[in-house]
């Protein structure tokens, strides 16, 4: 339960981060990305405080899992055309992004759970 918990925090974090970075504030997917990975720590942070230990393992859980949501949604997108390519704030043919943000989510959720669950044990002495 407190994987899926930080799942849907990071998640629904993630997608207030998108509607403000391309509707509101016309930025980039960096933006994105970033303010993405800190849901996804605030997530963690708070699966590793509710189950309570400093398992680096349910934030990986959580990392695998918003990976798998948020590629599907910019691959599906781009495959119903509905996002523009490049994606913005991204060149042509830049795959350093595609290489860099999976390592950001699963440092996120790993130190976000690990410190979650630090927390939790502090607080239980």
């Amino acid at each position: 339960a407190a994987v899926w918990t930080g799942f849907g925090i990071a998640l629904l974090g993630t997608l207030a981060a998108a509607v403000w970075a391309f509707a509101v504030a016309g930025k980039g997917m960096w933006w994105v990305a970033n303010l993405g990975a800190l849901c996804l720590f605030c997530g963690a942070l708070f699966g590793g405080w509710r189950s309570g230990t400093a398992e680096p393992l349910n934030g990986a859980y959580i990392a695998v899992l918003y990976f798998s949501a948020v590629t599907v949604a910019i691959f599906g997108g781009e495959f119903l055309r509905i996002l523009p390519d490049p994606l913005p704030g991204l060149p042509r043919g830049d795959s350093t992004f595609y290489f860099v943000w999976p390592l950001e989510q699963l440092v996120a959720a790993t130190l976000g759970s690990v410190l979650g669950g630090w927390l939790a044990a502090r607080r239980a002495r």
